[in-house]
């Protein structure tokens, strides 16, 4: 197994800097889940990039790799590098393992988008020549995630998804139960629960509990989010925005 930490740039509270709470995994001679699991909890990762088609090529293979993924309790979110995507069930079990991104080969890939969309995946289609891959996040109805967290109510990024597409749709009374749930269905990247916690307390005109909400999630390596939407907050406080009137939007989960 090839496991290369990516660096992350951050600002933490002793200012600027790099962190690494993601890494990229390649099939090598020594691929094991059990040396899998060492590493994220050795190297504390909340975040894999599963940068080898062949890991998926075969539904059989995929569908093992999932269930042990879950049975060893690892406890991260993950995108998939594809050349095709999967049947529905091998596509079930990389949700439920963590997955959250497929990036799959353009335009063999699109034929299996509704399959992947079914369970909420964000999808990124590359071309075939360069292997490049949009930023842009697959877009979601609030009825398309409520169907998704209905359909795995488990899962802890469903419910994350779906209090992030509350809180766009500025339905902020609806979003605490949806991400309640993922919190106590530990959803791995905890700084981004209080992020959210943060946008809703701002977008309810509390700036200060959105300040100390977001002072706590900034502690340790977080997303980059949570540093953009702190200078967000202090520009628009010491502009006077608050006294002004000017609404404050906050990035609710920034990308991963």
């Amino acid at each position: 197994m090839s496991l290369e930490k990516r660096n992350v740039e951050a600002v933490g509270n002793g200012g600027g800097g790099r962190c690494s709470w993601r890494a990229v995994v390649r099939l090598g001679a020594a691929w094991t889940v059990a040396g899998l699991a060492e590493r994220v909890v050795r190297e504390g990762l909340r975040w894999l990039d599963f940068d080898d088609a062949m890991l998926f090529s075969d539904s059989t293979r995929t569908i093992s790799l999932c269930r042990e993924m879950r049975r060893r309790e690892i406890n991260v979110l993950w995108s998939a590098r594809l050349d095709a995507v999967p049947g529905r069930e091998a596509l079930r079990e990389m949700r439920l393992a963590g997955c959250q991104v497929l990036d799959a080969l353009g335009p063999e890939g699109s034929s299996g988008l509704d399959r992947a969309r079914e369970f909420g995946f964000d999808i990124r289609l590359r071309g075939a020549e360069d292997g490049a891959c949009p930023t842009a996040r697959t877009s979601y109805t609030v009825a398309e995630r409520e169907a998704v967290a209905e359909l795995l109510p488990g899962l802890h990024a469903a419910q994350f998804d779906l209090a992030v597409a509350y809180y766009r749709a500025r339905r902020f009374s609806d979003v605490m139960r949806p991400l309640g749930k993922a919190m106590v269905l530990r959803f791995p990247m905890n700084e981004l629960c209080l992020n959210l916690l943060a946008c809703l307390s701002a977008a309810r005109h509390y700036p200060d509990v959105a300040a100390g909400l977001l002072d706590q999630a900034g502690h340790g390596c977080p997303h980059p989010v949570v540093f953009r939407n702190r200078g967000l907050l202090r520009s628009w406080m010491e502009s006077g925005g608050d006294l002004r009137g000017v609404r404050l939007d906050l990035d609710p989960a920034g990308s991963l």
